[in-house]
């Protein structure tokens, strides 16, 4: 019984970003919830434009980022070499989400020590809270549920050295619920 509570401490510990070392009490934090949360170099799904942006989408860079833990973790360090089923289940997460199946692709982002993340940097511009204030709700039933929110985006490719090499500016909209006071 005690096996199966740390096995559930630790899986729910990993699931928040961290790990608790039960024997001393400190709490160990990895930068996953960092990842999650940092969409400056990514598109979310209120930008992303079609199939062709789904290499550039946090969806992509969070696959990535959940399969590279895994591999360099548990299997390349050896502390859990159960999971590679697992790992294979997040390779194909990588596959599909990023719409890459080139195998070549696949490995070097999730099992090199050198990769990176090269997502374009995403620049988004919404309009003044008073602007979005005057903007109608949608309504059901006669109660406000949302409106679309209007916004820009702008993506700054860059070289190696930080350059800017491109730049690419579309309009995009949000969804934001109204929620009863």
């Amino acid at each position: 019984m005690k096996a199966a509570v740390a096995v559930v401490t630790l899986s729910a510990g990993i699931a928040f970003g961290q790990v608790k070392n039960v024997a001393s009490q400190e709490v160990v934090r990895n930068t996953m919830n960092e990842i999650y949360q940092d969409n400056s170099h990514c598109l979310t799904a209120a930008e992303i434009r079609g199939d062709k942006d789904a290499p550039a989408s946090c969806y992509c860079r969070i696959a990535i980022s959940d399969a590279r833990y895994v591999y360099f973790t548990y299997l390349l360090s050896g502390k859990d070499t159960n999971l590679n089923g697992t790992f294979f289940v997040l390779l194909e997460n990588v596959r599909q989400t990023c719409g890459k199946s080139d195998p070549d692709f696949v490995r070097d982002t999730t099992e090199s020590p050198a990769w990176k993340w090269n997502g374009p940097e995403v620049v988004r511009t919404y309009p003044a809270d008073d602007v979005v204030e005057r903007i109608s709700p949608e309504m059901k039933d006669g109660k406000p549920i949302g409106r679309w929110i209007p916004f820009t985006v702008q993506l700054v490719y860059r070289d190696a050295h930080g350059r800017v090499t491109r730049t690419e500016n579309y309009s995009s909209r949000e969804w934001d619920p109204v929620f009863p006071k």
